[in-house]
């Protein structure tokens, strides 16, 4: 009786021990590990930047088709003709001109950011707020329905009008010098006329004579 019990606890022990060193399959590993998490990175909106003229990304040169993400700061160089549009996709879009700096936010249901420097105008689609800050306040849309909200600063922008040397703030203009120099060619040409007029008065005079 012994004999058997001894042998049946061995067999069970074999049995065991085999039972431990047996591989495990990858299908029974997959299934025994959780699913990879998505990152909330991938999920998140983004934009695609259209430029016209010189425009820089977060400091850096930007050319059309570069991605924007959130946080993102955009500046227009202050030449007429340049301007950039971020391409929000279902958002919407904002659009900025020459000269303009905006540091550009963007969430679900939301469009917003900081006009740092001259105008934007965004286009947001229906269900999406807009609420764009500037050193004067804020600008903000409920947004019920679609709409294009216009947005301006005159705070820190770079596109004001240079005064040239002379002082004079448009070159259409004439300066003082050049005004004194037209008023002495004029007195001049009238003096003219007068010796002139006087010369012929005389010679007629003395021809009576």
């Amino acid at each position: 009786m012994i004999k058997k019990l001894r042998r049946v606890v061995a067999i069970v022990l074999g049995v065991a021990l085999s039972s431990i060193g047996a591989p495990i399959t990858s299908t029974t590993l997959a299934t025994s590990l959780p699913k990879a998490a998505v990152r909330s990175d991938d999920t998140a909106p983004k934009g695609q930047l259209i430029v016209i003229g010189s425009v820089t990304l977060n400091g850096k040169r930007a050319i059309s088709g570069t991605t924007v993400l959130n946080d993102s700061r955009i500046s227009v160089a202050c030449t007429s003709g340049n301007s950039a549009t971020v391409n929000l996709g279902k958002l919407g879009r904002v659009e900025l001109g020459a000269g303009a700096q905006m540091l550009v936010r963007f969430s679900e249901g939301l469009i917003s950011g900081e006009l740092i420097a001259g105008k934007a105008i965004v286009n947001n689609a229906a269900g999406v707020r807009v609420a764009i800050t500037t050193p004067e306040g804020l600008s903000a849309a409920d947004g019920k329905e679609a709409a294009a909200l216009s947005v301006t600063t005159q705070k820190g922008s770079r596109c004001a009008p240079i005064a040239d040397k002379g002082g004079n703030h448009s070159n259409n203009g004439l300066g003082a010098g050049e005004v004194a120099a037209l008023l002495a060619g004029v007195g001049g040409a009238v003096a003219a006329v007068a010796v002139a007029v006087s010369q012929r008065d005389l010679t007629a005079s003395t021809a009576l004579r």
